[in-house]
């Protein structure tokens, strides 16, 4: 398993892990437990736009518009033609229960 923060530093995206890193660390300063799923907020907005976190707007990536398969859009960056997100994990934990 490949954490979004992992990825983004293997992948030249230095910069955009701190910002996570330092939101994480000030949700844990502050007794926060909340739990995001980074790639839907590096997809930005229904339009592509950046979306914000903890009052600090997270780039929109390429690789984040392809792994949650929505349309890549202009505002899209990526930092190398090649790069290629990781696969959604399977996790059972949240899946919804059916009647069978």
């Amino acid at each position: 398993m490949q954490t979004a923060q992992t990825w983004l530093k293997e992948n030249g995206y230095e910069d955009v892990a701190q910002i996570i890193t330092e939101i994480l660390l000030e949700w844990k300063k502050n007794g926060i437990k909340t739990r995001r799923n980074w790639w839907d907020y590096l997809c930005g907005d229904k339009k592509g736009n950046p979306k914000k976190v903890a009052g600090r707007e997270l780039p929109v990536l390429r690789a984040a518009q392809i792994r949650q398969g929505v349309p890549i859009t202009k505002s899209a960056i990526f930092r190398n033609e090649d790069e290629t997100p990781p696969e959604i994990w399977k996790n059972t934990r949240w899946n919804k229960r059916t009647n069978e």
